[in-house]
C-alpha cells in the first residue's frame, strides 16, 4: 500500500465569495487527490468551530490562512509516510491533536481538510469509487453492512429565505421533493422541471427572479405562506400531484426569528408564543403535504421539540439540524427524548469522517433518519454525493438544481445511478 508522500492546503473562494481551505494529498505513487471545504451561514450553537483568521485588513476577517498553516506546518508533515488506510487512527490523532470539545484549537475545517484528503487518497490508491469505499470503511468501523441499493432522495430548495436570501421571508429553505418511487434520473429531471417553471410563474407576477445563496429564487413576498402557494401553483402548472407525484418541505431554521421567547413572523400581526406557533406549524404540515420538516422550533427549546413531535403527523420526518449539529450526544438525547425523527448529516458540523460515520451508525441502529446535506457557502468537491451513497442516507440536500456548486453534487448522483452503483 502507497505511503502519504505529502499534503499541502491553500486558500480557494466559495460560492459566497469568502475564503475556504482547498487541500491536495500526494502518495509515494504519484497518486494524488484534492478536496475543499464547505462553509456555513446559519450555524447551530454546538457546531465544530470553523477557524478564520480575524484579519480585518483581509476578507473582511474571513480569511484562512492560519488554518491553512496548521495544515502545511503541523499536521501534514507529520502524516509522511503514513499509510491513508488508517482512517480511524488519523481522525483519531487529528481529534487528539485539537483537544477541545468543538475543535476550537485547530479548527474543524483544518481537521475535515485532511479527513476527507485521506479517504479520498484510500479510494484512489485502492481504485474503487469512492462511494464504495466509504461503504466499505463503515463496515471495518462497525461491523455492519450497508447494502448498496439505491441512490437518496432529492430534495430542492427552490426558494431562499431567511439568512440565505434578502427578503422578506422568515422560513430558510422552501423545497419541493419528488416522489421516492421515481428513480434519480426521473426525480432530477422533475426537480429541474419545475425550478424552471417556477421562474416562469414568478416572472409573470412580476416577482423578484434572483436567487439567494442556495440556488432557489429570493422573491419578495409578504408572507411564508405566499412561498407556499406559489410552489403549489407551479407543480399544477407542471399537472403534478402533490402528496403523490411530490412533496413539499420546509427548512425553517426558527432560532433565526425567535426572540424573547416569542416566534416573530409575517404571517401573523403578532409575534407568537410557543404553543400558538406550534400550532401554525402542524396546521401548515397537514394542509400543504409537506414531507420534511427542519428546524421548527428554536435549537435550544428540546422540550417544545418533544411536544411538537408528539403532534405531528407520524409520517413527517422531523429534521434537527441546529438541534443536532452531527453530534453524537446531542443525537442520543434526541434519540431518548423522542426530540425528533431525523438528524441532518453534515461532515463540517463535527470535523472528521470517522466522526460523521460514528453519529450514522448510531442513527442506523436506532432506526433514526437521516439526510446529508451541503452548506450554503460550497464548492464544486462533490465528496458529500459520495458519502450519501455510501451510507445509503434517506435523502440528500444539495440547494437548488442552479449554480455549479450544487449541480456537482447531483451530476455526481446521476453519474452514479448511470454508470457505477450496480457495478
Amino acid at each position: 500500500m502507497a505511503k502519504i508522500k505529502k499534503i499541502y492546503a491553500y486558500e480557494i473562494i466559495d460560492s459566497r465569495g469568502y475564503p475556504t481551505i482547498e487541500g491536495r494529498l500526494i502518495l509515494d505513487n504519484g497518486v494524488s487527490v484534492t478536496t475543499s471545504i464547505p462553509s456555513g451561514t446559519s450555524i447551530g450553537k454546538s457546531e465544530a468551530l470553523e477557524l478564520r483568521d480575524k484579519d480585518p485588513t483581509r476578507f473582511e476577517g474571513l480569511g484562512v490562512t492560519k488554518a491553512i498553516s496548521y495544515i502545511n506546518d503541523l499536521l501534514g508533515p507529520k502524516l509522511v509516510g503514513i499509510s491513508p488506510l488508517k482512517q480511524e487512527e488519523i481522525d483519531l490523532w487529528l481529534i487528539k491533536a485539537d483537544g477541545t470539545k468543538n475543535k476550537s484549537k485547530l479548527g474543524g475545517n483544518t481537521l475535515l481538510t485532511i479527513s476527507q484528503l485521506i479517504v479520498k487518497a484510500a479510494a484512489a490508491d485502492l481504485k474503487v469509487h469512492l462511494f464504495k469505499y466509504i461503504n466499505s470503511l463503515y463496515q471495518s468501523l462497525f461491523n455492519t453492512q450497508i447494502s448498496l441499493e439505491r441512490l437518496p432522495d432529492p430534495i430542492f430548495n427552490i426558494i431562499n429565505g431567511g439568512k440565505h436570501a434578502n427578503n422578506n421571508l422568515e422560513f430558510q429553505e422552501f423545497q419541493v421533493i419528488p416522489s421516492s418511487s421515481y428513480s434519480f434520473t426521473e426525480a432530477y429531471k422533475i426537480g429541474i422541471e419545475v425550478y424552471h417553471e417556477l421562474q416562469k410563474v414568478l416572472a409573470y407576477r412580476n416577482a423578484n427572479i434572483s436567487v439567494g445563496e442556495e440556488g432557489g429564487f429570493a422573491p419578495d413576498f409578504p408572507t411564508n405562506l405566499d412561498a407556499i402557494e406559489i410552489i403549489n401553483e407551479t407543480i399544477a402548472q407542471k399537472n403534478l400531484k402533490i402528496g403523490l407525484d411530490i412533496f413539499l418541505g420546509l427548512d425553517v431554521a426558527a432560532s433565526h426569528f425567535y426572540t424573547d421567547g416569542k416566534y416573530h413572523i409575517k404571517d401573523k400581526p403578532h409575534p407568537m408564543k410557543v404553543e400558538e406557533y406550534m400550532e401554525f406549524i402542524n396546521k401548515l404540515v397537514t394542509s400543504y403535504s409537506i414531507l420534511v420538516l427542519e428546524d421548527p422550533l428554536n435549537e435550544d427549546d428540546w422540550g417544545e421539540w418533544i411536544k411538537f413531535n408528539q403532534k405531528i403527523p407520524k409520517n413527517i420526518y422531523l429534521v434537527g439540524d441546529d438541534l443536532l449539529t452531527t453530534n453524537r450526544e446531542r443525537l442520543e438525547r434526541a434519540i431518548r427524548e423522542k426530540a425528533c425523527t431525523t438528524i441532518l448529516i453534515k461532515p463540517n458540523q463535527i470535523g472528521t469522517i470517522t466522526e460523521t460515520l460514528q453519529v450514522i451508525d448510531l442513527a442506523r441502529k436506532n432506526n433514526f433518519n437521516y439526510i446529508v446535506s451541503h452548506r450554503s457557502g460550497e464548492t464544486n468537491d462533490s465528496f458529500i454525493a459520495d458519502f450519501a451513497v455510501a451510507v445509503q442516507a434517506d435523502f440528500v440536500k444539495f440547494g437548488a438544481s442552479a449554480r455549479g456548486e450544487r449541480l456537482a453534487k447531483y451530476n455526481r448522483l446521476w453519474q452514479i445511478e448511470r454508470e457505477e452503483l450496480k457495478k
